[in-house]
């Protein structure tokens, strides 16, 4: 599933197993309504949450998606400075 998402329009991508449903979110750049619909309509279960890197429009709905799904946000350690100023 790829969806693009946020004030940017970045592109939000899962990779989900068919069988287990279960799957890992990259990018989500916004947009958390539609996050949640995408992942409440196919029944998946997200167990990771990926970011590229630390741009806003890449991490903007991370929060939220990670507070929903209980899946952990994983980033390159190079971001962790960037990350940390972020508005959340």
């Amino acid at each position: 599933f790829s969806y693009p998402v946020g004030p940017l329009q970045c592109n939000m991508t899962i990779i989900a197993n068919p069988v287990t449903k279960e799957g890992v979110l990259v990018d989500p750049g916004g947009d958390f309504e539609l996050i949640k619909q995408v992942i409440d309509s196919n029944g998946l279960n997200i167990v990771q949450i990926l970011i590229t890197h630390a741009h806003f429009d890449h991490i903007l709905a991370s929060k939220d998606v990670s507070e929903y799904t209980g899946a952990p946000v994983y980033y390159h350690p190079d971001d962790r400075k960037l990350w940390l100023t972020l508005p959340f």
